[in-house]
């Protein structure tokens, strides 16, 4: 498995967090299947009846992950945890965007279970990563935003840099059609029962075992 370790700053602000490690090799990336489409559309449904009466942030999960951005001094109502913008997207009828079957059911696994969740291709990675708080006037380039500010905010980094955050990843480390072995991570307030956190990383692990031909292996940390 992939070793993350946490930085002095990290341990200061967040007593301790869990991170769910999922890796997997020789994995296909193509476009999402009928079945991903089906699992949407439960997903949607899911999700309006449990909050037909109740905003997100009323979730255990949701609320915890909130409470882990603050401690670091990150306000989640303006950068919202992407399990969190995700979960809004679909109760307000928007859908998912469709990129390809990793990213895909990483999203709607992250939806389900309300966890936010980066997702890397591991070749792209150069050396140990740290999980870290973003250094002032520091910045890394997303997928969809050219520049996003990584000052005061939860983030992965390893030798090249800053390579993503539980709102955003970056385009450098980012899945695309020639991606091979992936690494995806959960991150998790301490607060979260480390068997729901398992269950989220085999969800994934499931859907993911359609699509690999190598391995898949699965791990919680506690940091």
């Amino acid at each position: 498995m992939v070793t993350i370790q946490k930085s002095e700053k990290i341990s200061d602000t967040i007593k301790s967090l869990k991170l769910g490690l999922l890796t997997v090799t020789s994995i296909e990336v193509q476009n999402s299947d009928d079945e991903f489409e089906a699992q949407l559309k439960q997903l949607e449904s899911e999700l309006a009846e449990k909050f037909h009466d109740k905003a997100p942030s009323e979730d255990p999960v949701i609320s915890a992950t909130r409470r882990m951005y603050r401690q670091v001094g990150w306000e989640p109502t303006k950068y919202r945890p992407s399990s969190e913008a995700l979960v809004r997207r679909l109760i307000q009828g928007k859908g998912l965007y469709r990129i390809n079957n990793l990213v895909d059911y990483g999203n709607l696994v992250s939806a389900r279970f309300h966890i936010p969740m980066g997702l890397y291709d591991l070749a792209k990675i150069k050396g140990d990563i740290i999980i870290d708080v973003g250094r002032d006037e520091e910045f890394y380039e997303g997928i969809s935003k050219t520049k996003i500010s990584a000052t005061g905010k939860i983030i992965l980094r390893d030798q090249n840099g800053v390579f993503g955050n539980p709102t955003a990843d970056s385009k450098r480390t980012s899945i695309s059609t020639q991606t091979d072995n992936a690494l995806a991570i959960f991150f998790a307030a301490a607060s979260i029962d480390e068997n729901y956190l398992l269950a989220t990383i085999k969800s994934l692990a499931g859907f993911y075992s359609i699509f690999s031909k190598g391995s898949i292996l699965t791990e919680v940390i506690v940091l």
